[in-house]
């Protein structure tokens, strides 16, 4: 999941609006999948994105206002009613939201990492990228299928 994670944050474009200034940092944020955060923070700590440093950080699932601040939010596995609380509240916000929580993307996530036995499946929600005003290249719908 890092290395798609990774691959989302270089091939994905976010409004330039949602940076608050030319130093601004890229925010990926982890809540509750507390193991993906130390690889995370290996993988991204010498990289930029788009000449942006990156800053790994844990989000609560009640810090909503914080999460926005956000270009990609990976979540966990958590109460099937704070996950809808969390996906309504970045529903119009350009804020990737990534999981492998099952029916991730069917319940309004963007991106769902499924897997279907030995291999892994890449779900898109585009109506939901859409909303977020995220562009996505071709080369990334080639490695999913979209379920809306």
């Amino acid at each position: 999941m890092v290395d798609y994670i990774t691959h989302f944050a270089h091939h994905l474009q976010w409004p330039i609006e949602v940076f608050s200034g030319a130093g601004a940092p890229f925010r990926v944020c982890v809540m509750e999948a507390n193991a993906l955060r130390d690889p995370l923070v290996a993988r991204l700590k010498h990289q930029s994105i788009n000449g942006r440093r990156v800053l790994v950080e844990a989000v609560e699932p009640d810090a909503l206002r914080r999460a926005r601040a956000c270009q990609i939010v990976v979540l966990g596995e958590m109460a099937r009613e704070d996950l809808l609380k969390v996906i309504r509240a970045l529903e119009f916000f350009p804020v990737l939201t990534v999981s492998d929580v099952e029916r991730f993307a069917m319940i309004g996530g963007m991106i769902e990492f499924a897997s279907n036995g030995e291999n892994l499946t890449l779900q898109f929600n585009k109506t939901m990228l859409d909303r977020a005003e995220l562009k996505m290249g071709d080369s990334l719908f080639r490695l999913s299928v979209e379920v809306n």
